[in-house]
């Protein structure tokens, strides 16, 4: 038997087309996804819970049919599929496809040392807001992976959103999403002490993170996210350099992400 219960979201409003508007979303929703990230990876950490626990959680939540579309589409396509013109200020060489299998290996449950239950697809149009108040949203993707993933999904959307902003004129909305990007990484990373997770661990969760970041970014900028509005300009070469930033930021964290980490993310925003 089953029963399923739906609210009504009246008055909310998808967090990626607020963070594109010309208000300031409210910094209270940044802190709350925080919270809400890392009460949910820190109940469910590999590392604190007993092994058959952890092998019952990798075989319930894998979802495999979502995950294999996911490892296509977000870690393979846009990479054999780009242009030059695309990539113009990208080098997709070796070292930078390293980076990016590592990631895809993480994303496939390779490192059973961190593995959390994550929403799996947490960009900011899986997120509703009305002034202070969250819902996540489309839990499809839900697997028993890094939790990197989830805090990298979403701050992706903030890192876009500061671009598109930036070359859209509204200083102030950078200002602020830039503040959101350390409200979220600190109230998670608060969450996850409170939590029981290690120093250690969370640094590699740190790194992790930057790395999932800039892996969307990346595959936004080139236009292989679907229909997803992030750095759509009229003008041209507006465009042109809005994804040139975007990719740059990519370029600097992909592989400084490891002696960086959350430190360097902030300095390349910063930089718009």
């Amino acid at each position: 038997m089953m029963v399923t219960v739906m609210e009504f979201l009246e008055g909310f409003t998808l967090l990626d087309h607020d963070l594109l508007g010309t208000d300031i979303v409210n910094n209270t929703v940044a802190i709350e996804l925080g919270k809400f990230m890392g009460k949910t990876h820190a109940a469910t950490h590999s590392s604190k819970l007993a092994k058959d626990k952890v092998e019952e959680f990798a075989k319930l939540f894998e979802n495999r049919a979502m995950r294999d579309i996911q490892l296509e589409f977000v870690f393979t396509k846009c990479y054999n599929e780009a242009t030059d013109d695309q990539k113009n200020g990208l080098i997709v060489d070796e070292a930078f496809m390293k980076e990016i299998e590592e990631l895809k290996a993480a994303y496939n449950g390779a490192n059973i040392d961190n593995l959390s239950l994550c929403h799996g697809d947490l960009h900011p149009g899986s997120v509703m807001v009305n002034k202070d108040e969250v819902r996540v949203i489309d839990p499809e993707f839900t697997v028993y992976g890094p939790p990197g993933l989830d805090v990298g999904s979403l701050l992706s959307g903030y890192v876009l959103a500061a671009v598109h902003q930036a070359y859209s004129g509204n200083k102030d909305a950078v200002s602020s999403i830039i503040k959101d990007v350390e409200n979220i990484w600190y109230s998670y990373k608060n969450e996850m002490e409170n939590g029981g997770i290690s120093s250690e661990l969370l640094k590699k969760i740190e790194i992790e993170t930057i790395g999932f970041t800039v892996a969307e970014v990346c595959r936004t900028a080139l236009e292989f996210a679907g229909g997803r509005k992030w750095l759509q300009f009229d003008d041209t070469d507006v465009k042109l350099e809005a994804r040139k930033a975007a990719l740059s930021i990519v370029s600097s964290c992909m592989s400084g992400r490891h002696k960086g980490g959350m430190a360097l993310l902030l300095s390349e925003i910063s930089k718009l």
